[in-house]
């Protein structure tokens, strides 16, 4: 601030002084167009030093090692970091594993989902004790572990399925396991499926998915499992379904040998992956426009989770 001052001897023409600080006792004073010690740009990095830092919001990635440090997950976190307002922290597997949930770190948003070995009752925990924004339904994905489950919640929010019966080998329940077996059919409890058609088991976390064959196409099975190397399915001439275990069974819905997996991170985005028996796997970002209203309702459903069209 700055004030006029005037004494008897001096005319009404006095000078102006400024005097810095908060109040005009005991501080000095400089002439008009004085510095003081400090320069402009000493003044200038005092108030930038002043200014109190951006508040960050924390990304929690809670996930097993194969999937938080899997290549997709890194694209995708290397996108987050751009971001200034953004920290992505990752739990590591032996956190998320050995630690209680009160000694996992504490964040603002969290990204989790379940895998073999996860366990998903202690991340529920965790968004239980520090409510995070949750990017993905946690609950839900109890209900995804299995396929009749999968199949309900689809049916109830009105998605068109194939075709199909549960074959529940349960003592419990022995009016959901009649099967008989044609050569070129079976009846599952009244349901009658001609070849080809598909057996899957309940469990969604076993990908030994069966497509059995006519007599009229050669017989056999084609039997598909988790991806190894660049395989995921082998030719067997067994035609007799299992006898053991309890399974989904379905009309065969040809894909002309591709199989469309996907996963839905935004309300309008849909990333795939397009499978070419012959020439493997590759993995180019689409739209699938002549689908959109179906996947806009299965995203409803399924937000956040990953899905495999042919054998969800």
């Amino acid at each position: 601030m700055w004030s006029l001052t005037a004494n008897e001897d001096e005319d009404e023409s006095a000078t102006a002084h400024f005097f810095l600080g908060a109040g005009d006792e005991g501080l000095g004073t400089c002439g008009i167009g004085m510095r003081t010690g400090e320069s402009d740009s000493e003044l200038l990095e005092d108030e930038e030093d002043e200014v109190p830092p951006e508040p960050q919001i924390i990304v929690g990635i809670c996930a097993m090692t194969k999937k938080s440090k899997s290549k997709p997950m890194t694209q995708i976190l290397e996108r987050l970091c751009r971001f200034d307002y953004l920290t992505v922290v990752i739990l590591g597997e032996d956190v998320i594993l050995n630690e209680p949930v009160e000694n996992w770190p504490p964040c603002h948003c969290l990204i989790s989902f379940h895998s073999k070995g996860f366990p998903l009752d202690k991340a529920v925990a965790y968004s239980k004790l520090r409510n995070p924004f949750l990017i993905n339904d946690l609950t839900m994905q109890y209900y995804i572990q299995d396929r009749r489950e999968v199949y309900r919640i689809l049916q109830e929010e009105g998605i068109d399925l194939p075709r199909y019966a549960v074959l529940n080998r349960d003592p419990a329940c022995p009016e959901e396991c009649n099967l008989i077996e044609g050569e070129d059919q079976v009846e599952v409890n009244g349901a009658v499926f001609p070849k080809p058609f598909v057996e899957k088991p309940v469990s969604a976390e076993d990908h030994n998915v069966y497509i059995y064959y006519p007599s009229s196409a050669g017989g056999g099975s084609q039997r598909l499992f988790r991806k190894i190397g660049s395989r995921s399915s082998v030719y067997s001439p067994e035609s007799s379904v299992r006898k053991t275990g309890s399974y989904i069974y379905e009309e065969f819905m040809p894909t002309d040998g591709t199989d469309v997996k996907g996963e839905l991170w935004a309300y309008s985005v849909v990333l795939c992956t397009c499978r070419c028996t012959q020439w493997g796997q590759i993995m180019p970002m689409l739209k699938l426009e002549s689908l959109q209203l179906w996947m806009g309702k299965l995203n409803e459903t399924v937000r956040g989770k990953r899905f495999d069209i042919q054998s969800c």
